[in-house]
């Protein structure tokens, strides 16, 4: 009986074994691109979800114990780079507490509290700065003027 010599196919199991790494080293590579991409994704919508809104809050409104809150009703800390008061027209760089200040008399015998807003102030979410606090005890004509000048305020 005559035997056949087999021959050994190593050559084709080896090019089956590199055609799966290769396959795999892709599959990988995709795996990594598409990773990268959802991170940047989750990143990009991270950074978009933090809106700070700021409002001004009005409390006891023509009373003489009214209070001027500015305050963060949005999402993530608010930052502050600029602050304007715009009378007729005209923008001012100063808060509202300042202007106040600076246009009330002493013979107007109007007391309030201020807190001053300056450029790079941190306002956390929910949190507020009481920016205007009238104490009580002022004088008819002092509550007047102060009335007449806070809502000449057209944009704080």
């Amino acid at each position: 009986m005559a035997r056949k010599k087999l021959r050994p196919k190593k050559s084709v199991s080896w090019i089956k074994q590199e055609l799966l790494s290769i396959t795999a080293v892709i599959i990988s590579v995709g795996t990594l691109l598409v990773f990268l991409y959802q991170t940047n994704l989750v990143r990009k919508q991270q950074y978009m979800s933090v809106l700070p809104y700021l409002e001004f809050e009005h409390h006891a409104v023509f009373s003489d114990d009214y209070e001027l809150i500015l305050r963060n009703k949005g999402i993530g800390p608010a930052l502050i780079t600029s602050r304007n008061v715009v009378i007729k027209g005209q923008k001012y760089d100063l808060d509202v507490g300042r202007y106040l200040q600076e246009h009330i008399a002493v013979k107007d015998s109007v007391n309030f509290l201020i807190s001053n807003v300056s450029r790079g102030n941190l306002i956390s979410e929910k949190e507020g700065i009481s920016m205007v606090d009238l104490e009580p005890n002022s004088s008819r004509s002092g509550l007047e003027k102060f009335y007449s000048l806070l809502y000449n305020v057209s944009n704080l």
